[in-house]
């Protein structure tokens, strides 16, 4: 073998252990997290004070209806998903970020 084709099969293994063991290095590390992320339950807020306050006072009984519907359809969505679904009633404290807003139209 000369010396060219040795130093390509070098360079080709190093580069073939360095990608699996950069690959186990993340396996390592991400195994814990994984684990925590899959007892933990995710939760959405579904505000039912702010999308009664967002209907316009001059909507008719079908575009309240409407507005209703859609909000449950929400909620049935997130649930079909995986996610725990209350009512904002229900929340003592949250951040943000876990609420889910009416997309007004």
């Amino acid at each position: 073998m000369d010396p060219k084709s040795q130093w390509l099969s070098t360079v080709f293994i190093a580069a073939c252990l360095g990608c699996i063991g950069g690959w186990l290095a993340a396996q390592q590390q991400l195994q814990q997290p994984i684990a925590r992320l899959n007892m933990v339950t995710p939760v959405f807020v579904l505000d039912r004070a702010k999308l009664i306050q967002s209907i316009p006072p001059n909507a008719s009984q079908e575009h309240m209806a409407k507005i209703v519907d859609d909000w449950q359809g929400q909620a049935k969505k997130l649930s079909d998903a995986g996610y725990l679904v209350i009512d904002s009633t229900a929340v003592v404290a949250a951040p943000e970020d876990v609420y889910v807003r009416h997309a007004g139209r």
